[in-house]
Parts: C-alpha cells; sequence; structure tokens
C-alpha cells in the first residue's frame, strides 16, 4: 500500500474513532482519548515513511499537502474544540454567545494574517507545491505568521498551517451551528421540535436511518459529521441516540436474514405505495396529476 492510500485508510479509521469518543462524559478524558488516537495514526504513517519513503515528488506533495494535514487537523480540532467547552461560561445566554463569537472573530483573524496561503489553500493553487510540500524545500516564505519547529524529516514548510486550515474551517462551521442554535432558541424559536413531533419508534431505528443519510451523503454535500448529523436528528425528534455507536454495534450482531431491517421495511413500504393503484390520493390534489 503507497503512502496515499495509507494516509486516507488512517484518516477513515481515525474520524470513526474519535466519533466513538463522543460517548465519553468525561471531557478530559475525551480530549485524552482523541488525542491518542491522532498520535497513532501519526506515528504509524512516520514509521510508513521512514521505511519505504514516498515513489515520486508528486506523492510526497499530495502527501504534506492533504494525507498528512487532514489527520493532524483532527488533533487541533479536539484541542480546541475542548478549550472552546472548557472557557464556556457556566450561566448566562449573552456571555456565552459572546464566547463563542469571540472564537469565530479569532478563527477570522488567523485566515487575514496568513491571507496569502489561504487563498493558496482555497484556491487549490499548485505552482509552489515544491517549495512549500517538499522536504527542505524552503522556509523563508512569504505570508507565514507561524511556523512552530518541526522536524524535517516529518514536515514541510507549509504542511502545519495547511493542517490549521482544514481544522479552523470545520470549527468555524460548528461554531456558526452552535450560535445559530443558541440564537434560535432566544428568539423563541424551538430548535427540538417542530410542532410537537417526536420519534416514537425505537431509538435503534433512528440510528439505522441517519446511517443511510450519513452514507449516501444527502445532508451538506456529505460535508458534515456522523455526530453532527445524530446531535441534529437526537434533538429535532427528542429522542436520545447519544449511545449510537453501541446500538450500530448490536446493528451489525443482528442474526436475521437482514441486517438492514428499518430501512428495509422503509423501502418495501415505499415501493409498495409506488406501485399500489388504490393508494388513497388527498381529495384536493385529484386532477393535479392526472388521477
Amino acid at each position: 500500500m503507497n503512502l496515499e492510500k495509507l494516509s486516507e485508510k488512517l484518516y477513515a479509521q481515525l474520524l470513526l474513532q474519535v466519533e466513538e469518543t463522543a460517548n465519553i462524559n468525561d471531557a478530559m478524558e475525551k480530549l485524552k482519548s482523541g488525542l491518542a488516537l491522532v498520535q497513532k495514526a501519526l506515528v504509524q504513517l512516520k514509521l510508513e515513511i521512514s521505511k519505504i519513503g514516498f515513489a515520486d515528488q508528486q506523492e510526497e506533495i499530495y502527501f504534506f499537502k492533504k494525507g498528512k494535514p487532514q489527520i493532524y487537523a483532527q488533533l487541533i480540532l479536539i484541542t480546541e474544540r475542548y478549550a472552546i467547552e472548557n472557557g464556556m461560561p457556566l450561566l448566562g445566554k449573552e456571555k456565552q454567545l459572546a464566547h463563542l463569537e469571540s472564537q469565530l472573530s479569532f478563527i477570522d483573524r488567523f485566515f487575514r494574517q496568513n491571507e496569502f496561503l489561504y487563498q493558496y489553500y482555497r484556491m487549490r493553487a499548485t505552482d509552489l507545491d515544491e517549495r512549500y510540500f517538499i522536504r527542505g524545500g524552503g522556509s523563508q516564505l512569504i505570508g507565514f505568521s507561524e511556523v512552530p519547529e518541526v522536524d524535517p524529516a516529518f514536515s514541510t514548510a507549509a504542511d502545519y498551517l495547511f493542517s490549521k486550515f482544514m481544522a479552523y474551517e470545520k470549527l468555524q462551521k460548528i461554531l456558526s451551528q452552535e450560535i445559530e442554535m443558541r440564537k434560535g432558541a432566544e428568539s423563541g424559536v424551538d430548535t427540538n421540535a417542530v410542532k410537537g413531533l417526536k420519534w416514537t419508534g425505537e431509538a435503534v431505528n433512528m440510528v439505522e436511518l441517519v446511517y443511510g443519510v450519513y452514507e449516501t451523503g444527502q445532508v451538506n454535500g456529505g460535508k458534515i459529521s456522523l455526530s453532527e448529523l445524530m446531535d441534529f436528528f437526537g434533538q429535532f425528534f427528542q429522542v436520545n441516540i447519544s449511545g449510537y455507536f453501541k446500538r450500530f454495534a448490536d446493528i451489525k450482531r443482528r442474526k436475521s436474514m437482514s441486517k438492514t431491517r428499518y430501512l428495509d421495511e422503509m423501502q418495501q413500504l415505499v415501493a409498495k405505495r409506488i406501485e399500489d393503484s388504490d393508494a388513497w390520493i388527498p381529495e384536493d390534489q385529484k386532477g393535479r396529476y392526472g388521477y
């Protein structure tokens, strides 16, 4: 397996493993567990580089431009989220909103301070890749406000900042959603339910449904985490699915012919409605579609 495929495989595994830490109630334990998972993936990548190296320059550029940064970004994201949650005022919605908005302002300042490279990142430019993402390519480059001391065998001039861009864009989205939710609650908008809607089926069916939505990338073009989707569905339909990884493990252990019982039932019932010529049609809809 080459380093590109390995980094993508480790990244996919890491996302699932980090999602599992959402069930840890203690914030410090969650932080430690998340960081340990990222460090393990980074150590494995570093060992592979020392053993097999890169096939060519393009593989090295890919690795330090995307492969390693997307994994390291998880370390930054986990650390930043812990710091934000730990610093959240215990009382006062206005203070809590101000805290979240100050974090957004910090991210905006960071992007402006690194505007040259951030635009390079956003435009997916490639003309300076050999200087930014080849080891030893150069360190005195324009547009850098911070570059920590790094291991020259496992880092380049720009891979750290690309990691921060990835992490901060995700954090920016999370903070914006949190602020929107809190403002909605302040203005009297019920973000947990609409017209008293409540999930009355089994919680495991909700988990099965959300996994289907997640795996098919139906929300935000697939650019949303599994935990975000679970949180939204759980809050909207007022059902506790916080232990969704355990429930999914139960789904995998099912002994029946089909492990996706609920999704199969949905498919069958929708197909029956389509095929049933006697399906009920509301009076006000008759004639509109040729009935």
